[in-house]
């Protein structure tokens, strides 16, 4: 097999993030080449089906990409283990590039499966599916990475998997049942990327709070999190630890108490809401109330009141009428939410909402996203402004060419640019650096700092 070039595509989530990474990794070792997407022998796509946006680009990504003519296509990630048939049509009647569908089990391997395919491609007929029942997965295998590559902050893959079954949610599906990567695997790769020079560590899973519950014996995230915080204690330099997502049922006195105590968690709590009405989230299988929501927030905003509280919500869910919604916008108006991701309601295949009546106009969808994303706009740029004049500890994330200046993201989630001296204002080596800054004006939907000294 001569050096072949190696194309990877990423969509979807900070999990499938740390797994391309790992892909890419072993590719390298493996002897592969990387290359651009209009020039390589081998495409790879890692997608995403949690929208029917993602499965859209999915199958986008394949037709253009058989128009190029490559030697191999692979297509790995959610649609590639829940529509392994429907992806075998995408590559109907093309005799001149290899297909195959691999699925979440088989990603991790790919290295080794190209490179046997590529030793063996007169007898592969194609496309070859190789996807195994995810449900029956018990183990999540650790991902080490040496490196995370064009990234200032380390993402650390701790759990796989997601038992919820929200009734629009297709991730149980593609994901299986909840696997945590024990303690001792997540120290090592966070002092990998310590060594490295990353100063923040992302804790990242499909379902994070589910970490540690398939253990022996069982943990609990707040575990996790200590041991992190003390790990990270000894090499006597400050760190920032980010949480990638938190369901508000798994926010308990435990966590209150450690993040009271904690001397690098960042002050960023992403918990999804979906809906702001009861009847919905009954419907949603969410298993919380607005009230306990709310009350969870508020309990969090006395600790940390400069903290980004950001959430995901579903707009146009079945049966959501006027006053649904409307509890959705009071709930977020009279919350400390001040950063949305708003989704507009995606059926999905094979979930229970997909059988559900009473489907909300694509017009009505359309104007109560604009609600939403009008409101949380406000309240974004009144939590900016009231942080004018404030010191928070950054990362620096890189040199913005145009602007002159180095892009940062602060311990609060808040994108600031700022200069640094003459000297290292180019610096690379600066890359992924902690500082402390000063905020000093807005723009728009980001700061400008001023740089006040390295961490």
């Amino acid at each position: 097999m001569g050096v072949k070039n190696v194309f990877v595509k990423t969509l979807g989530c900070k999990v499938n993030q740390v797994e391309s990474a790992y892909i890419v990794e072993k590719l390298a070792e493996a002897g592969f080449s990387f290359s651009s997407e209009d020039s390589s022998k081998i495409l790879i796509l890692n997608s995403c089906i949690v929208t029917s946006k993602a499965e859209a680009e999915t199958r986008k990504i394949i037709k253009k990409w058989l128009k190029l003519n490559p030697e191999v296509i692979i297509l790995t990630g959610c649609y590639a283990q829940k529509f392994s048939k429907e992806a075998t049509k995408l590559f109907k009647n093309n005799e001149k590039t290899l297909f195959l569908v691999l699925g979440q089990k088989e990603k991790l391997k790919i290295a080794e499966i190209l490179k046997n395919t590529l030793n063996k491609k007169e007898e592969i007929s194609s496309p070859f599916v190789l996807v195994e029942d995810i449900s029956e997965e018990k183990t999540c295998p650790p991902v080490i990475l040496n490196q995370f590559f064009a990234h200032s902050r380390a993402f650390v893959k701790v759990q796989d998997g997601c038992d919820n079954f929200c009734s629009y949610c297709i991730v149980p599906y593609t994901r299986g049942r909840p696997r945590s990567v024990p303690l001792e695997f997540i120290l090592k790769q966070i002092e990998i990327f310590v060594e490295k020079g990353y100063r923040e560590i992302v804790l990242t899973g499909i379902h994070l709070g589910k970490w540690g519950i398939d253990l022996n014996p069982t943990q609990r995230l707040t575990t996790l999190l200590i041991e992190t915080e003390k790990f990270l204690s000894s090499f006597n330099k400050e760190f920032s630890i980010r949480l990638s997502s938190i369901e508000v049922n798994e926010i308990d006195e435990a966590f209150f108490e450690f993040i009271k105590n904690s001397k690098f968690i960042a002050p960023h709590f992403h918990i999804p809401l979906q809906s702001g009405s009861n009847k919905i989230l009954k419907l949603m299988n969410r298993n919380y109330t607005r009230e306990k929501y709310l009350e969870t927030l508020e309990k969090l905003y006395e600790i940390y009141p400069y903290a980004t509280f950001g959430a995901d919500v579903i707009v146009g869910f079945p049966g959501e009428d006027e006053k649904d919604f409307r509890d959705t916008y009071e709930l977020v108006k009279v919350s400390p939410l001040n950063w949305l991701h708003i989704f507009p309601y995606s059926e999905r295949p094979g979930t229970p909402a997909e059988k559900l009546n009473f489907k909300v106009p694509q017009k009505e969808i359309e104007e109560r996203k604009k609600l939403l994303k009008d409101l949380i706009e406000e309240k974004r740029k009144r939590f900016l402004e009231k942080e004018l004049g404030k010191i928070r500890k950054a990362v620096l994330e890189s040199f913005d060419r145009n602007k002159l200046m180095w892009k940062a993201l602060s311990e609060n989630y808040i994108t600031t640019y700022l200069t640094l001296d003459k000297n290292s204002n180019r610096d690379e080596k600066l890359k992924r650096a902690l500082i402390k800054v000063k905020f000093l004006k807005r723009e728009d939907d980001y700061l400008v700092g001023n740089f006040l000294k390295l961490l």
